[in-house]
């Protein structure tokens, strides 16, 4: 019988613990999403049930809906007012798309022009190359893109009572956990697995929970500093593109930057001055933020270098999507503490054993 030596063990727990994490992302969760939603809804408003039934002396079902019908509330009318805002000024935009459309075709027509110089070409040669691709996209868009739309509207349709469904299902599980907590409680501390279940789901608890908050700290930060700078150079849709841009810094292969450099040297070349500087200050407090205030958000409490982090949100979205940003940071927590814990255990056993 072949005695495997610790390291080899460890090597053998750090891939089984790999494929064990994404077969769980990719198949298990998907499946049990909903359920793991309502617990955090839990989580969340327990001390508002709690204070509720004890304060006030309310009959916990009560505490549980009214607490649940309160951040209900509180979460439609925030979506509500910023979807309007966002709204107005989506429609703004749409009507003014015409004009936009025409100034981009006198900058490509200049563009194209200073190309024919340039070349030595007839005046034309490169606008006309231009379009022949442009009607090449634009027939490619209509034969193959456009049917695929309409066939899938059914199916978009289908996915929106799914989703209602889905919500419906979460609310009424959060419910049923704030409702029965202690008995759900000492019915899971009772399992077999629980001890193993908990050092992860502690690790989780402190680092996972620490990465989410900050992240969305973060990006309403920067949303805010961003619609904030617009407002001042006067653009129409400043909230339309603050919370766009909040959102791309969220992406750590594109960034703010990608946004605000191209178009403060944009503006630069139409000689706005004041609004390039304007969004290079922007660029530059975002900057800020992220080098300064993130450390102090998530502390070492995700117990992850800055560079690690950033390579597992871009495995997780390259495997799992928009929702691998997420995922990949507690997919690498979840590696980490079990291979610790791994070698913890397999240190003890060697010193147990002489």
């Amino acid at each position: 019988m072949i005695r495997l030596n610790n390291k080899t063990k460890l090597i053998i727990a750090m891939v089984l613990t790999i494929i064990g994490v994404y077969f769980g992302f990719q198949y298990i969760l998907p499946l049990f999403a909903p359920f793991v939603i309502a617990y955090f809804i839990a989580w969340i408003l327990l001390p508002v049930v709690k204070f509720l039934t004890e304060k006030l002396k309310f009959p916990r079902v009560v505490s549980a809906i009214l607490s649940l019908g309160v951040l209900g509330s509180l979460v439609v009318w925030a979506l509500c007012y910023l979807g309007n805002i966002f709204i107005k000024q989506l429609i703004i935009l749409l009507q003014n798309m015409p004009i936009y459309l025409s100034i981009l075709s006198g900058k490509i027509d200049s563009l194209c022009n200073s190309f024919d110089n340039f070349f030595g070409t007839k005046l034309g040669t490169v606008r006309g190359m231009f379009d022949d691709h442009f009607e090449t996209m634009i027939v490619v868009v209509r034969n193959d893109i456009m049917p695929s739309i309409t066939t899938k509207s059914l199916n978009i349709v289908i996915s929106i009572i799914g989703m209602i469904g889905i919500i419906l299902i979460t609310l009424v599980s959060a419910l049923l956990l704030m409702k029965d907590e202690a008995a759900y409680k000492k019915s899971f501390r009772s399992s077999v697995l629980y001890q193993d279940i908990h050092l992860i789901t502690g690790k989780l608890s402190e680092t996972g929970v620490a990465y989410l908050r900050t992240q969305v700290i973060l990006m309403a930060i920067i949303s805010v500093i961003c619609t904030a700078g617009l407002l001042i150079i006067k653009n129409k849709y400043a909230m339309l593109i603050g919370i766009g841009i909040g959102l791309f810094d969220a992406f750590p292969m594109l960034g703010s930057g990608a946004i605000l450099i191209p178009w403060s040297i944009i503006s630069l070349f139409n000689q706005d001055v004041f609004s390039a500087a304007i969004l290079m200050t922007i660029y530059f407090i975002i900057m800020f933020v992220r080098q300064f205030v993130e450390p102090k958000l998530l502390g070492n409490r995700i117990g992850i270098k800055p560079v690690f982090t950033l390579m597992s949100m871009y495995v997780g979205f390259k495997l799992f999507g928009l929702f691998g940003f997420i995922l990949g940071p507690l997919g690498l927590v979840i590696i980490i503490t079990i291979v610790k814990e791994t070698e913890i255990r397999l240190a003890y056993r060697e010193e147990t054993n002489y």
